[in-house]
């Protein structure tokens, strides 16, 4: 588990560091001013901000975890019912001339690895529309002022 954290962090860190950058001030100086706590601000302020580039980072780097092979056996070892990851067993599959159990492993991560770029597609999909519909809605409002 180290190991994947720490070969996946980035992921996360590089998708939700912009989205911090680009977050105003000035939303957490009015959540202040409103009488917002510091808990309530980052519940209901930051937190619904960074989620879905969170999401995407998560997810990305459980698709990266799902295929690592050189950190875990770098550091853990094949220790048997222990450390044994699905890459690794592939290779052992494959030394033992079993095409078959090699074949059926490495679909089943082909299959998790699309369903995890589904998912990446779907958050950005509704993270944008999220963002164009409150993007608008401030047009409206800047508008009528």
């Amino acid at each position: 588990m180290i190991a994947l954290t720490f070969t996946g962090l980035p992921f996360v860190v590089r998708t939700v560091q912009p989205v911090l950058e680009d977050l105003d001030k000035e939303m957490e100086e009015a959540a202040a001013s409103l009488g917002a706590d510091r808990w309530q601000t980052i519940t209901r302020v930051l937190v619904p901000a960074i989620m879905p580039a969170a999401l995407t980072g998560f997810t990305m780097a459980f698709a990266r975890a799902v295929g690592e092979y050189g950190s875990v056996v770098f550091i853990s070892g094949n220790m048997p019912m222990r450390t044994e990851i699905t890459p690794l067993l592939i290779i052992t599959k494959l030394e033992q001339y079993d095409y078959a159990g090699a074949t059926a492993i490495a679909v089943v991560m082909l299959v998790v690895s699309f369903l995890m770029l589904l998912a990446i597609n779907l958050l950005q999909a509704w993270s944008g529309g999220r963002m164009k519909s409150t993007a608008g809605g401030n047009d409206l409002a800047l508008s009528e002022a």
